[in-house]
């Protein structure tokens, strides 16, 4: 005998002819419920994401089918639960449109049938592996809700359905193959090795007991299919086609960098205030959230109990979009979020005050944390500037702190009360001149770099040392390089993140002016900001430019020789750990090569904290938050600081004047002044150089003479 079954065991022709009507009713349904959507994200604004469709497709079966964003070690529970019911469910799926194949297609139409034989005992094998996944992640998933629930967790009553759905659908399929072996006695009933064992127990049951009860079963599995499918348009199982969907249109450009407000001058509308100043794309993501939390895990303003909650808020904005674009948002109790409607009530609310606070808002320090682990690529930040934007360019209402700033900015081109000429005061305190690039072009002579200092590192005395200090690496290291002095102006990026658009484009073009007029090609910066706004940001406005940060050069500066350590330095000694700048490494993926420069340092002992590299925790300054007053929830620099005073470090290693200034005013708060210091790595570095001075007392201590 050949291995293989009667498709349709046990049901007559009104049974065959239900089962295909009912079926034609959740594909309406599902097909309808999914044009409204697309109807509704389509009534965004333009933005190009069909670019690079390789790149798009393979990330989509990458990230989104295969998972690789979704099991990840921090959240293995969550993640393999999620796998589990994913494969299961898809498996399963592919399994009944096989046997539709045989059934409908290749014996009627072609006389051909390959449902038998070694595929069918693997098809069997394969379904009720399928199907027990399917079931393990279900029960994962209910213990999730019910049992662990974890504080990044929310859960609403569609969800627990979804899965009784998923849960019952399974059992059932189960029970009808149980059913039918236990009549039928198949040879090969034991490679349905789920079902194989339930049909021994049942075959002490008359014959006609067997087949009314899997005639049951069989009519009960139909209906349930036929509402769950009708349902998934309506519930948060669309997520598969609408997350699938979101990971396709991902952004491909860089994270760091803000899209401008094309046309300035001309536009209409300034920033998000409503429905039509979404993109589409933008539309798309916040109807895909799947409410996993997965945002919180390393999200500063959550972790320190701030109103801001990514989820949340892209869960209040999926609402009001749901309520401005007329479809019924589908989630069966309002849950934590109580500004989503989720029945559709509330259409004529105001997007920012009624239905995202103004405090959640301003709360961002734009780290990224939140784009970095959601599963389906949501883009937090670039929403959050959106909104800020209007309500700085539109509405003039921002916190009182950014007046000064703004006024600073615009008439002296840095967030400080310091004139222009003051910017190259820092230079008097070395030994050797920093020449000016408006010197170095005026006699016709070249440099390496352009040392691009920034407002802190020129005006700020705690930050002014670890500029001092790179001076004195690249000098050291025989690196020519120049500063712009006078010439040089914030790159904007203060501005842009707090929504100031307007004067953010007018001081990057005034610096893309300025370096392109100096003929600049090589640009080395301690600033990440700085970095991330001349690397990713400037190009938009003409400037393209070889940026580096100091951290990066140092670490090749090292490595090739051309400047040495020497032992025993007394900022070089000990235990040390290293806080990852967002901008610097999340934003931009530096990660390595400022722990090889620290590495390199004899003595040091470098030590993790628990959240690092891409899981790095701010400092609490980015997003303009360094010049607002954080008067709500824990402070996020202290929470920091604690954690770096755990490791038992003694120096909190900076990259970032940032977070030098976060850090230092972190250890006050936290009482921690005699047990942990912050030093950057330029700092570290510079102390323990091996100089020319040292090599002379080494050569005379020698009696030798002294290199040339």
């Amino acid at each position: 005998m050949i291995p293989t079954r009667e498709i349709t065991w046990n049901v007559d022709l009104i049974g065959r002819v239900a089962l295909y009507a009912l079926l034609a009713l959740p594909a309406g349904f599902l097909a309808f419920g999914l044009a409204r959507r697309a109807r509704m994200w389509r009534l965004g604004q333009p933005d190009d994401r069909f670019d690079r469709l390789p790149s798009r497709l393979w990330g989509a079966l990458v990230q989104g089918i295969l998972h690789a964003r979704i099991v990840r070690r921090r959240n293995l529970y969550g993640g393999v639960m999620h796998a589990l019911v994913f494969w299961g469910f898809v498996i399963l799926f592919i399994g009944t449109v096989i046997v539709m194949v045989e059934h409908d297609v290749a014996v009627p139409l072609f006389g051909l049938s390959f449902y038998r034989g070694n595929f069918y005992l693997g098809f069997k094998l394969a379904m009720n592996l399928a199907g027990l996944m399917l079931i393990a992640g279900v029960l994962m998933a209910f213990a999730r809700r019910l049992m662990l629930q974890p504080a990044t967790f929310e859960s609403s009553a569609d969800d627990l359905v979804v899965l009784a759905f998923l849960l019952v659908l399974s059992v059932q399929g189960f029970i009808l193959q149980a059913l039918r072996l236990a009549v039928e006695r198949d040879p090969w009933a034991p490679w349905s090795f789920v079902s194989y064992p339930m049909s021994l127990a049942l075959q002490s049951l008359p014959e006609r007991w067997l087949r009314g009860l899997h005639l049951v079963n069989w009519w009960s599995h139909t209906l349930t299919t036929t509402v769950f499918l009708a349902y998934v348009a309506y519930s948060k199982m669309i997520h598969p086609f609408t997350g699938l969907a979101s990971v396709v249109f991902r952004r491909l450009r860089p994270p760091g960098r803000l899209d401008p407000i094309e046309n300035l001058e001309e536009a209409n509308r300034l920033g998000i205030a409503g429905l039509e100043d979404f993109t589409w794309a933008q539309l798309l993501q916040v109807d895909a959230c799947m409410h996993c939390g997965r945002c919180l895990e390393y999200c500063p303003t959550f972790r320190t109990g701030k109103p801001l909650r990514p989820r949340d808020l892209i869960l209040e904005v999926a609402g009001y979009v749901a309520d401005r674009g007329g479809i019924f948002s589908g989630e069966l109790g309002q849950g934590m979020n109580a500004a989503r409607f989720r029945w559709g009530a509330g259409a004529e609310r105001e997007l920012i005050g009624g239905v995202v606070s103004t405090e959640e808002i301003w709360d961002c320090t734009t780290c990224g944390a939140c784009m970095e682990q959601c599963p389906v690529y949501i883009e937090h930040v670039p929403l959050i500037v959106g909104m800020r934007r209007n309500l700085v360019l539109e509405r003039s209402e921002f916190p009182g702190e950014l007046t000064a700033v703004f006024t600073n900015l615009e008439r002296l081109g840095s967030p400080y009360q310091f004139r222009p000429a003051q910017r190259a005061d820092w230079t008097r305190k070395l030994e050797h001149p920093v020449p000016e690039m408006a010197e170095v072009v005026a006699s016709g002579e070249d440099v390496d770099y352009l040392l691009w200092v920034g407002c802190l590192g020129s005006f700020d005395g705690r930050n002014q040392r670890t500029t001092i200090a790179l001076a004195r690496i690249l000098q050291a290291a025989g690196i020519r390089f120049a500063i712009l002095g006078r010439e040089e102006t914030c790159t904007g990026d203060p501005a842009r993140r707090v929504g100031n658009e307007y004067l953010a484009q007018l001081l990057a073009q005034q610096a893309v002016e300025t370096l392109n007029a100096c003929q600049v090609r090589k640009i080395v910066t301690t600033c990440p900001h700085c970095f991330n706004a001349i690397r990713n940001e400037f190009p938009q406005l003409g400037g393209h430019y070889e940026v580096v940060h100091h951290s990066q050069l140092i670490s090749t500066l090292l490595a090739e020789g051309r400047i040495r350590l020497q032992s025993g330095s007394a900022v070089a000694q000990g235990k040390v750990t290293y806080h990852d700048p967002c901008y610097l490494g999340r934003y931009n993926r530096v990660f390595d090569e400022p722990r090889a420069a620290l590495s390199a340092l004899p003595g040091i002992q470098l030590a993790e904290m628990p959240r690092n590299r891409s899981r790095s925790f701010c400092c609490g300054g980015g997003g303009g938050r360094m010049f607002m007053e954080e008067t709500r929830g824990q402070r996020i620099n202290q929470a920091r600081v604690r954690e770096a005073l755990e490791t038992g470090a003694e120096v909190l290693a900076a990259a970032c004047p940032f977070c030098m200034t976060m850090f230092e005013d972190g250890i006050r708060g936290a009482g921690a002044e005699g047990s942990l210091q912050v030093l950057d790595i330029a700092e570290l570095v510079a102390g323990a150089l091996v100089t020319p001075r040292d090599d002379s007392r080494a050569a005379a201590g020698a009696g030798l003479e002294p290199p040339a």
